[in-house]
């Protein structure tokens, strides 16, 4: 019985945690998931850089969307959003940005989009913050801007990009579940289980709720996990990307 470490997306950024699974004897199956694309409001969005309206902020609830916003904006707007607030629910979101030299203020303890709107709501007298540019992709939940303008903080959201679904071979993983092999399972995204879902019969697909060790990384992706059924959830906010954060693949219950 050989123990099967499941990372739902194909990134170098998760090399950390694979080389940490081998040493432990685990086999690895790296899965792309999921495909990106720009979204219906790119052009709206850097209409709206031009001339940024008085009292704005930004702010995104994933990589992604960071990720679509230096594709839009950079280098071209730099000093416009240097000048801007900028916010971002973690760390890994914030990285596309933060790491070109802007200043980017994020949840740093359990991160979540409640987390984020309160950050928000806490820095808006000081930093003048009366509206946010909501950057978000097509499937993105409404927590954020809804907690925003219960708030009393408008909101003007941009689809920056949009999700496709790949579909990567999944023998490993039926493999694993019918030989009743332990699993870890790497989840990003509330997008990444239902790319990962749409793709198993309902008999496999019970087995790996059932069975799996599932590993969000952050609340929002955990609710999604327990929302669908899954019995064995670690705790939320496992970061791979900082060092120590990671528990050891050897320390994850099976």
């Amino acid at each position: 019985m050989t123990a099967l470490l499941v990372v739902t997306r194909s990134d170098p950024r998760d090399d950390r945690i694979v080389e940490a699974a081998q040493a432990c004897s685990f086999r690895v199956a790296r899965l792309p998931l999921l495909g990106t694309e720009p979204g219906r409001d790119v052009a709206g969005w850097v209409d709206w850089l031009e001339h940024p309206r008085e009292g704005a902020a930004i702010a995104w609830t994933s990589r992604r969307a960071a990720a679509a916003l230096a594709d839009a904006a950079l280098p071209r707007f730099q000093d416009v959003l240097a000048r801007l607030p900028l916010f971002a629910v973690g760390a890994e979101s914030a990285a596309p940005i933060a790491d070109r030299h802007l200043d980017v203020t994020f949840v740093e303890s359990e991160p979540s989009a409640t987390r984020l709107a309160a950050l928000i709501t806490e820095a808006r007298a000081a930093r003048d913050i009366r509206r946010v540019a909501f950057l978000h992709g097509d499937r993105s939940l409404p927590d954020l801007p809804a907690a925003l303008e219960r708030a009393g903080i408008a909101v003007d959201p941009f689809e920056v990009y949009r999700t496709r679904f790949l579909a990567p071979d999944l023998d490993v993983v039926r493999s694993a579940l019918a030989a009743d092999d332990p699993m870890v399972i790497f989840f990003y995204s509330p997008s990444g289980i239902e790319a990962l879902e749409r793709l198993l019969p309902p008999d496999t697909l019970g087995a790996l709720r059932a069975r799996a060790r599932a590993v969000p990384i952050g609340d929002t992706t955990r609710r999604a996990l327990e929302a669908r059924g899954y019995a064995g959830i670690a705790e939320a906010g496992v970061d791979p990307f900082t060092p120590g954060a990671l528990p050891s693949v050897k320390r994850i219950p099976l």
